[in-house]
């Protein structure tokens, strides 16, 4: 049957794409000194630590959820969660449109894909193997194609084109990649 992953594979996948999964063990977060503790019930504790490594070692705040794991349905760390119930909603395309952790990410992969080859056919079909796990289709990758020449001409429009508008075109093309339902749900 088909399942969309969970908030920490989708977020741990991300991280393994854009070359950024941090493997070594965690250290303490960096919590502030305890004489400057003034927490109070109508001023709590509200420290979000962001992290490279698995997203099981995100702290875990037992009166506000941690903001990704809010949006794509993480556990509700003030209860049990035997199960989760899984939604989707607008709110999770525009985190995977706009948010500056999937473009760190997808930066990344870019460049990596660019690192790999020197054409767009080669790239186009590594791009599809690490998101997916297979090759593209014939129509796939024509479409692919049509899409990086017509980002291309958009992001070249004064008529350079360097480096930077190629990484630039490449990080589009898979922030495209990650947004699609074949990256989020198994079949």
């Amino acid at each position: 049957t088909r399942r969309r992953l969970d908030a920490e594979s989708i977020r741990d996948t991300l991280l393994v794409l854009g070359g950024n999964l941090e493997l070594s063990p965690p250290g303490p977060h960096p919590f502030p000194p305890q004489r400057k503790w003034n927490f109070t019930q109508h001023n709590p504790f509200k420290a979000v630590y962001e992290s490279n490594h698995r997203s099981v070692y995100l702290m875990t705040q037992r009166i506000q959820r941690h903001p990704y794991l809010a949006i794509f349905d993480g556990a509700d760390p003030s209860t049990s969660t035997a199960s989760r119930m899984t939604s989707t909603t607008p709110l999770q395309a525009l985190y995977l449109l706009n948010d500056e952790f999937v473009h760190n990410q997808a930066n990344g992969l870019a460049n990596r894909l660019l690192a790999v080859s020197r054409d767009d056919e080669s790239r186009i079909e590594r791009a599809w193997l690490m998101l997916f796990g297979r090759v593209p289709e014939a129509d796939e990758t024509r479409k692919a194609r049509e899409f990086l020449t017509e980002t291309g001409k958009v992001l070249g429009a004064d008529g350079e084109h360097s480096d930077i508008l190629e990484q630039q075109r490449w990080q589009a093309f898979v922030r495209s990649l990650m947004r699609l339902s074949e990256f989020i749900y198994l079949d």
